[in-house]
C-alpha cells in the first residue's frame, strides 16, 4: 500500500467517524433541549402553584386530607387539569405527604414517594426557589417533576409531575440522523473505493510503462550487442569449418570450435529474439511437426540425460500432429522447456513427455520430480530476466511463450513444492 492508498484509507476513517459523531452529538443536543424545556416548565408551573398556596390551606389539607373541600385541593385539581400534569404533590417540613392530587399514589401523613426517590432534592428546594428531579420511573413510564419551596410555610414544598411525551419526536430524529448518516458514511466509501482504484491504476500503469522503458532499452542495447558479435561469430565458425582441410589432426577440435560457436550464436539469436519479440517472426502460414520435433530434441539432449542420470519416460507413444509453428521454433521451445526440467531434476529422477490431439489442438505435457517451485517464485516465472539459476538468462520460458502465443497457443505451467513441476503446451493444428 503506497502512501496516497493509505492517506485516502485514513481520510475514509475519519470522515465516518466524525459522520457518526456529528449525529450522535445532533440527538443528545436535541434530547437535551426537550428535557431542559421541560424541566423549565415544570419549574414554573410549581413555582406558580407554590405562591399561591397559604397556610390556611395547608391546615386545611392536613385535617381533611384528599376529602377536604379547600382552596389548595381546588388549586391543585384545576392546576392538573389545565395543564396535563401526571400529579401534585404537597409535602411538609417533615417529608411528610399533605396533599396529594393523583388518588392511590400517596397518602396524607404518609412518607412521600418523591422523598425516597431524591431525598436531596427536596432539601435542597426547601432552601432555594424551585429545583427539578432527576428523571424516575414509575413502573414502565419514564417521568420528569420539579419542587418549588411553598413561601408562606417554610419547609413545605409543592412537586409537579408529569410524563414526557417527546419520544416519537425523538425516534424520528434518530432514525433520520441514522440514515443520514449511513447515507453519508457509504457515499465517502464509494468514493474512497473510486479513488483507491483510480490510484492502483496509476501505480499499475507506471509499473507497466517503467518495466516497457526498461524493455525497450535492454532491447535495443541486446540488438546492438547481439549485432556486433554475431559477425565475429561467423568469422569464427567459417574458420574453423576450413581447418580439418589444412590440418587433418585438427578435426576434432574444429569441430569443439565450431559447436561452441553454434551455442553462442543461438544464445545471440535468443537475445534478439527477445530483443524484437518473439513472435513477430512467426509467419502466417507456418508449419511443424510436433513429435518430429520433439522426439529430435529428446535425442540432442540424451546425452545430457545419462550424464544427469534422469530417465525419460514418453508416454504414450508420441502421435503426430502438424501446428502452426516452425521445426525450428518448435525445437527451440522443446530445448528451453526440456533444460528447465532437467535442471529442475535430482539425479535418479524421471521425466514424462506425452503428445495429446484433442479439440484441434495438440498438447504436448513435461513434467517433472523436482522440488517444486513456492508461490511467490511460481507468480514471477516467466518474467524476462527472471532466474533462479546462477548461470540463467531469464529468457528461455519467456521466448517460449511468446512463439506459442504467436502461433495461437498457451503455455501453462503449474508447481507445488514438494510435488515437481509440470508444463502444458497447447498449439492449434494446421
Amino acid at each position: 500500500m503506497n502512501r496516497a492508498q493509505a492517506s485516502t484509507l485514513v481520510f475514509t476513517i475519519l470522515t465516518a467517524l466524525v459522520t457518526g459523531a456529528t449525529a450522535f452529538l445532533a440527538y443528545r443536543g436535541q434530547r437535551s433541549a426537550f428535557e431542559r424545556e421541560f424541566a423549565r416548565r415544570l419549574s414554573q408551573l410549581a413555582e406558580l402553584a407554590a405562591s399561591q398556596v397559604s397556610p390556611a390551606d395547608l391546615t386545611d389539607a392536613r385535617q381533611l386530607g384528599t376529602d377536604g373541600n379547600g382552596l389548595l385541593a381546588l388549586q391543585l385539581d384545576a392546576l392538573c387539569s389545565a395543564t396535563g400534569l401526571s400529579n401534585v404533590s404537597v409535602i411538609d417540613d417533615s417529608a411528610r405527604v399533605v396533599y396529594d392530587v393523583r388518588a392511590g399514589f400517596a397518602t396524607a401523613g404518609s412518607p412521600s414517594p418523591y422523598d425516597s426517590l431524591s431525598h436531596a432534592t427536596l432539601v435542597q428546594a426547601r432552601g432555594t426557589r424551585s429545583v427539578a428531579f432527576p428523571p424516575f420511573r414509575h413502573g414502565e413510564v419514564e417521568a420528569r417533576a420539579a419542587a418549588a419551596r411553598i413561601g408562606d410555610s417554610p419547609g413545605a414544598v409543592l412537586v409537579t409531575e408529569d410524563q414526557p411525551t417527546w419520544g416519537p419526536e425523538l425516534a424520528r430524529l434518530r432514525r433520520d440522523l441514522s440514515l443520514l448518516a449511513a447515507v453519508s458514511m457509504l457515499a465517502v466509501a464509494a468514493l474512497a473505493l473510486l479513488v483507491l482504484r483510480a490510484n492502483a491504476s496509476q501505480v499499475s500503469l507506471e509499473r507497466r510503462l517503467s518495466r516497457a522503458q526498461n524493455l525497450a532499452a535492454m532491447g535495443r542495447m541486446t540488438a546492438t550487442l547481439a549485432h556486433e558479435i554475431k559477425n565475429p561469430l561467423a568469422i569464427i565458425r567459417g574458420s574453423a569449418r576450413r581447418l580439418p582441410k589444412l590440418e587433418p589432426e585438427a578435426k576434432s577440435l574444429a569441430d569443439s570450435v565450431v559447436e561452441e560457436v553454434d551455442r553462442l550464436s543461438a544464445t545471440v539469436n535468443r537475445y534478439l529474439q527477445f530483443a524484437r519479440g518473439a513472435g513477430e517472426g512467426i509467419a502466417a502460414d507456418a508449419r511443424g511437426a510436433v513429435a518430429a520435433t520433439l522426439a529430435a530434441t529428446l535425442d540432442l539432449l540424451e546425452a545430457e540425460f545419462r550424464e544427469r542420470k534422469v530417465e525419460v519416460v514418453r508416454e504414450p507413444a508420441f502421435a503426430e500432429a502438424t501446428v502452426r509453428l516452425d521445426d525450428g521454433s518448435l525445437k527451440q521451445v522443446w530445448l528451453n522447456l526440456l533444460q528447465n526440467a532437467l535442471e529442475a531434476s535430482p539425479d535418479g529422477g524421471r521425466i514424462r513427455v506425452a503428445i495429446a490431439v484433442e479439440g484441434g489442438r495438440a498438447r504436448v505435457t513435461i513434467a517433472d520430480e523436482g522440488a517444486g517451485i513456492p508461490p511467490d517464485v511460481l507468480a514471477r516465472v516467466g518474467e524476462p530476466f527472471f532466474t533462479t539459476r546462477a548461470q540463467g538468462t531469464g529468457l528461455g520460458l519467456h521466448l517460449s511463450r511468446q512463439l506459442v502465443q504467436g502461433a495461437g497457443g498457451t503455455l501453462e505451467l503449474s508447481s507445488r513444492p514438494g510435488a515437481g513441476t509440470t508444463l502444458q503446451v497447447a498449439l492449434p493444428l494446421a
